[in-house]
């Protein structure tokens, strides 16, 4: 008896690895893969390392190391500052001089926020100024966008300008509305939103589309300009859009001007770019939420934007410019001293993800997610999506079902032809694993019957873990 129990022992991983290693043949073929498993107790006996330093696309996992890089440097109850400040002098209903917002990147600023700013001058019975507004974006250096974001995604929202000037996102909602088939469609946005956009989209039959390979284009012009082209479907009356301010400033210097007329207050001369030096006196501020909101947006939504603007301000408070480069550096930083997770293999670019260049590897990603296990109290940590629960994972197909439904919390990662997830699984036994799978190169045929094969795949592998873990 005790010879047999003994056999089996020795057995049991190798019918543990041949099990598995066949559901990694259901990957669609071609696609490149890495997989780590681990017990985060002494008694889990599942363990997989499959090409786990192979290095890959992270896609949105990455916003794992740049919440954790946040919370650890800037503390969960940092807010990001907006302030007003004045220099001169009011006679009357007029104020003599100029005045200034310093803006800091703050990821929630409302133009109801500015108003809120300028309301203070009101109050003091300012009814004209007589000098300029400066904008002191100056808390940011470099590109509002990173390298290796794509081009062709630089209109949309998820890839809105990362700029120390954010406003209402940087991003404005408009429509595309139907005619009728063999009509142009009728753009519409709001008459306040500050942008111009011209179209001559079609609308068209779904097979006509198709043989016309004929798409939706967005044109950037200058300033906050657009040109829509190409075509949509008749299938629909009305076709939601969101469009990436492409240029904040002119974004920020044209809601102010709205709110200055809106208050009743006259500016006699211009909007222009300047710097905080001295002789300037607070006037008023307002601030962002709490940097522990931000990140539950941030890991729930996967909100790019919020994500690349804690970047960008990781390394002000060691006295540096906040760039994408600078916020790479700090972060690597900042990870390895307090989890010793060492990223200098890692090629980042920025610290959403979004951007094609960054490449990282599995066991990186499995190495931190064992240290935030251990530090639980983390928002990092509690933030995280919950299978069929919230956020990304609240609706993912793989396991949003039964066994899996609510046993996995994890980070979600979808970008240019990758589809990865990395988190935390409690299996059958009871134990609590973390895994980390990311899956790319990924090319599907246009057109395939029943769910997705990567949806299939994945649910298999994660029902086998739940099963055998």
């Amino acid at each position: 008896m005790l010879l047999r129990l003994f056999i089996l022992l020795l057995l049991a991983p190798v019918v543990h690895a041949q099990e598995w290693k066949k559901i990694l043949d259901l990957a669609p073929e071609g696609s490149q893969m890495a997989l780590v498993v681990a017990p985060l107790s002494t008694t889990g006996a599942l363990e997989i390392d499959y090409r786990g330093d192979t290095l890959l696309p992270p896609a949105s996992t990455l916003k794992l190391f740049t919440a954790t890089a946040a919370e650890l440097t800037l503390g969960p109850d940092y807010r990001f500052p907006t302030r007003l400040w004045q220099r001169g002098q009011q006679q009357g209903g007029r104020w003599q001089g100029d005045l200034l917002f310093e803006f800091t990147g703050a990821p929630d600023l409302s133009v109801a926020q500015l108003g809120e700013l300028l309301t203070q001058l009101r109050q003091q019975g300012v009814r004209e100024i007589e000098g300029n507004i400066l904008l002191d974006t100056s808390r940011f250096s470099g590109y509002d966008r990173a390298h290796g974001w794509p081009w062709n995604n630089l209109g949309v929202c998820y890839s809105a300008p990362v700029a120390a000037l954010t406003l209402e996102g940087n991003c404005i909602q408009a429509s595309l509305n139907s005619r009728g088939s063999g009509k142009p469609a009728r753009f519409f946005v709001p008459a306040h939103q500050p942008i111009e956009v011209t179209s001559s989209v079609m609308v068209l039959p779904e097979e006509q589309i198709e043989q016309q390979l004929c798409e939706l284009e967005a044109r950037l012009g200058p300033g906050n300009r657009y040109h829509l082209s190409g075509c949509i479907s008749d299938q629909r009356d009305v076709l939601p859009l969101k469009f990436a301010i492409n240029d904040p400033v002119a974004h920020g210097k044209a809601r102010i001007r709205q709110e200055l007329s809106r208050q009743g207050i006259v500016l006699r001369g211009d909007i222009v770019p300047g710097a905080l030096g001295s002789g300037w006196q607070l006037l008023a501020q307002v601030q962002s939420a709490p940097l522990a909101e931000l990140l539950q947006q941030t890991l729930q939504r996967s909100d790019n934007l919020i994500a690349d603007l804690l970047l960008k301000t990781l390394p002000i408070h060691s006295g540096e410019a906040g760039s994408f480069a600078s916020g790479v550096r700090a972060m690597k930083t900042i990870i390895r001293q307090h989890t010793g997770v060492d990223l200098h293999l890692a090629a980042l670019s920025d610290g959403s993800g979004l951007s094609r260049d960054n490449l990282i590897q599995a066991r990186q990603l499995a190495n931190l997610l064992r240290w935030l296990a251990a530090h639980s109290e983390l928002h990092s940590y509690q933030s995280l999506p919950v299978s069929g629960a919230s956020g990304t994972l609240k609706y993912r197909a793989s396991t949003r079902q039964p066994p899996l439904q609510g046993a996995i919390k994890a980070k979600t990662g979808t970008v240019n032809g990758s589809r990865n997830l990395a988190g935390y699984i409690d299996t059958a036994s009871g134990e609590r694993y973390l895994f980390v799978l990311l899956l790319s190169s990924i090319s599907l045929p246009e057109k395939f019957h029943g769910p997705s094969p990567i949806t299939a795949f994945e649910r298999e592998l994660l029902e086998w873990i739940y099963h055998n873990g």
